[in-house]
């Protein structure tokens, strides 16, 4: 099974994580990357994500990625991996990631294990620093969004994500256009900013296992 010996693989990996060096791959090129460590000591606000995978009905591995609603925020509009803030009765970070994962697309928390905590990843511009988890579902997951927060949710085949290479593409900004790197997922749409970032370092652990 391969989400069983990928959990294995995972926790008896020793090596360093792939790092800043990995999620810079799919960094925007007008965005200086902090020193997190200074970052930290701005009290920025903590959120944390997942990379939630499970076997669908016909055996294939797919982890989902969400399209956020429409919202007055800096991240209206966009895909993303589910997840969101973490808050003061959460037990730990890992939680966090599972505590909305459920509350965004409705699946079953004790289904979801968690495996890896990745490099966190500081957004400037809603000043979060997010904490991104490897986890897996068992069993086939039934989707249902919190339409609050959710447009829809696109579930990912493993497989052709590894095998795709990331992009160039003009992203548009009011007045300006700029050439950000991003996964495509299909005509204009990609997967580009903090949660490319996240995609290139979990696709560059995979890589080292």
């Amino acid at each position: 099974m391969f989400l069983e010996d990928l959990r294995e693989k995972l926790e008896n990996y020793e090596l360093d994580l792939p790092g800043v060096e990995a999620q810079l791959k799919l960094s925007p090129p007008y965005r200086e990357y902090p020193n997190l460590e200074e970052v930290k000591k701005t009290n920025p606000r903590i959120a944390a994500v997942l990379i939630m995978l499970y076997e669908n009905e016909e055996g294939n591995i797919e982890f989902p990625i969400i399209l956020r609603q429409i919202y007055n925020g800096v991240h209206s509009n966009q895909f993303s991996l589910p997840g969101g803030t973490f808050e003061p009765e959460d037990i730990n970070l890992s939680y966090t990631a599972i505590r909305e994962t459920v509350e965004e697309i409705g699946v079953e928390e004790e289904n979801i294990e968690i495996i890896k905590q990745l490099t966190e990843l500081y957004i400037a511009p809603s000043n979060f620093l997010v904490y991104p988890f490897i986890g897996i579902h068992y069993g086939v997951p039934e989707f249902i969004v919190e339409e609050r927060e959710v447009l829809e949710v696109i579930p990912l085949d493993l497989e052709a994500f590894l095998a795709a290479e990331p992009e160039i593409f003009d992203k548009s900004f009011s007045e300006y256009v700029v050439e950000i790197p991003g996964y495509k997922l299909g005509r204009d749409a990609y997967i580009w900013g903090a949660t490319a970032m996240i995609l290139s370092e979990f696709t560059s652990l995979l890589e080292k296992l």
